[in-house]
């Protein structure tokens, strides 16, 4: 009865992909994509929104009646200060709660994305390969994938929380920028007031690391149980039980949403009680999917039981099926892991452009702390639409059916591209405004910070349709087993295509313009030329290299010189590592059916 639930499912798996009218199983595959990456935005925004409103209203957290007395500073008398300030030409602002906490929520950005970079070195290959044997009924070596895939996550998952344990007070304060410091004589003031406004800075400096300290490093701690809640999710996702992922994502989302509410408001646990939520909702999230695989073994309804774990029990840990998983999710991590680096310079870039512009860096990365969430909400669902085509690419290209996979790249993009002109319209004109009047906003001498973030937002999310630009490119080299170049095409936007525009209008707005809102153009002008690049190469690759696989050679036999045709793969000597194990794994495909 099993392997016949699982030779229906290959056959349902092949109707599909290989059957289904093109663009009707485009739309099949990328909408759950689409809707279950769209749950991570959705708790991105909710978690940051919920953040932003919630410490405010903690009389414990409060910077003005409770944390800057502390310190022997008077509110009263800096507000006074920072008015000679301003009128002097310089635009320090007074850093409320709500100040703080934004500028908080946005320097953990960067580090977040890497936190949710790192589950996908393992969980993205160890997906696809297992819904291939599903489709094959290979079940040895479906079940070494899961044991072998299973303790590389734990592995995984260890060694990144204490990487980032240890590196997290070092990255914060860097792009917390340097403190802000004024000198004797600024704008007339005396030496009392100058030791006063810097005493000022320093505490709300800080606070902004000591908050920014309690939420990642929670989180820090917790990435085990990010990468365990990735990986159950596309082992589940190969078993073809999509529903399941989506209510899962959104039961555990609502469930974040609750504990944030109780830890920050109920507790007064501040931002730490922001990670604490996060923590609960990813320790519910495992425990769901755990449960759910335990239940669909004791059904005899999956290959992934636990007793096949243990290592006296079912296939032994196999480093050969690990090495082209690894390098498969490789370049999904290496690209969230550059932006986050590209994210993490920005923000340091900002901050230095708001001081040589006599601005105050906080309130600018307070503005970051807005609109990132409002970008966010949307962005991860493009990646999700990469995310639901990439396996019907790879089926295709199995099948050596290279016109279906190049008519599947441009509905992809196409499809990726209206979803991000629809979202940037939309941003740009109610919605955006809607959304960002949900965060509070604080008094700001010299600034209409509403007005500030109207315009930063309209300016950053433009990279959400720019970014559609690379979604085929992104997906076709991986589903294709092009890794080198998919590895390459995942650091581009980050690691060559940054350092130009970053530099470019970081030159702009300090030489000419004197506005920090000019640096944040360097966002959309990054991705749209890393994503017109990628999709000149991989249009060369679509039409000039795929599928033109085979020439002819002559060749010199022994002493005789004969004409003898014969047909050689050209890319015979370039074989990457993945594509020389899959090789190997067809191989042994073969070898098992012919003993059967």
């Amino acid at each position: 009865m099993q392997q016949k639930r699982f030779v229906n499912k290959g056959l349902k798996a092949h109707k599909l992909y290989a059957e289904t009218p093109l663009f009707k199983a485009v739309l099949l595959v990328a909408i759950p994509g689409l809707l279950i990456s769209f749950m991570s935005g959705i708790y991105v925004f909710a978690d940051q929104l919920l953040l932003s409103l919630l410490v405010p209203q903690d009389p414990i957290h409060d910077m003005a009646k409770t944390i800057y007395p502390c310190y022997g500073i008077d509110v009263e008398e800096i507000k006074k200060i920072l008015e000679k300030l301003t009128g002097a030409g310089y635009n320090y602002s007074f850093a409320g709660t709500a100040t703080i906490v934004k500028s908080a929520v946005a320097i953990t950005l960067p580090i977040m994305m890497v936190i949710n970079a790192v589950p996908n070195i393992a969980a993205i290959g160890a997906g696809s390969m297992y819904g291939q044997c599903i489709a094959k009924d290979n079940k040895p070596k479906a079940l070494q994938i899961w044991k072998s895939t299973f303790y590389c996550a734990i592995c995984i998952g260890l060694l990144s929380s204490l990487i980032f344990f240890s590196i997290n007070d070092s990255i914060l304060k860097l792009m917390a920028g340097n403190r802000p410091h004024i000198k004797y004589g600024t704008a007339g003031l005396e030496q009392q007031e100058v030791n006063l406004v810097n005493q000022y800075f320093n505490v709300a400096y800080d606070t902004q690391i000591k908050w920014s300290h309690q939420f990642l490093d929670i989180l820090s701690w917790s990435s085990i149980l990010n990468v365990f809640i990735l990986y159950f999710s596309f082992m589940v996702r190969a078993e073809g039980k999509l529903a399941f992922i989506t209510i899962a994502e959104m039961f555990c989302n609502v469930m974040n949403i609750i504990f944030d509410y109780i830890y920050i408001k109920l507790c007064h646990a501040g931002m730490m009680g922001g990670g604490l939520a996060t923590l609960t909702g990813w320790s519910i999230n495992v425990v769901v999917y755990a449960t759910y695989i335990w239940y669909l073994g004791k059904k005899e309804q999956t290959w992934m039981r636990y007793k096949d774990l243990l290592p006296k029990n079912g296939s032994p840990i196999s480093f050969t099926i690990l090495g082209p998983i690894v390098i498969i999710g490789l370049s999904v991590f290496l690209r969230n892991f550059s932006n986050a680096i590209a994210n993490s310079s920005f923000l340091t870039m900002l901050a230095s452009v708001a001081s040589k512009t006599n601005a105050d860096p906080q309130y600018w990365q307070g503005l970051s702390g807005i609109v990132w969430p409002v970008g966010s909400l949307f962005f991860y669902a493009v990646f999700g639409i990469a995310d639901g085509v990439r396996t019907l690419v790879a089926y295709n290209y199995a099948r050596n059916s290279y016109t279906r996979i190049r008519k599947t790249y441009w509905y992809a993009t196409l499809l990726s591209f209206i979803y991000g002109i629809v979202v940037y319209t939309c941003l740009a004109t109610f919605l955006g405004e809607a959304l960002i009047k949900m965060f509070p906003f604080e008094q700001q001498l010299g600034h209409d910070i509403y007005a500030d973030s109207i315009n930063y937002m309209r300016i950053q999310v433009l990279f959400i349709p720019a970014v559609a630009l690379s979604i085929g490119g992104l997906l076709i080299f991986q589903a294709t087993n092009q890794m080198a170049m998919a590895n390459f095409i995942a650091i581009l936007q980050a690691c060559l295509v940054f350092p130009i525009a970053s530099g470019t209008m970081y030159s702009i707005a300090v030489s000419l313009t004197q506005n920090p809102l000019t640096f944040v153009i360097t966002n959309p002008l990054n991705t749209g030329t890393a994503g017109l690049i990628i999709t000149i190469i991989s249009i060369i690759y679509l039409y000039k290299y795929l599928g033109n696989t085979r020439i002819k050679t002559r060749v010199n036999v022994g002493n005789f010189i004969k004409n003898i045709t014969i047909v050689v793969p050209t890319n015979i000597k370039k074989l990457s590592y993945a594509e020389r194990e899959l090789q190997k794994s067809l191989q042994s495909d073969k070898l098992l059916v012919e003993k059967r």
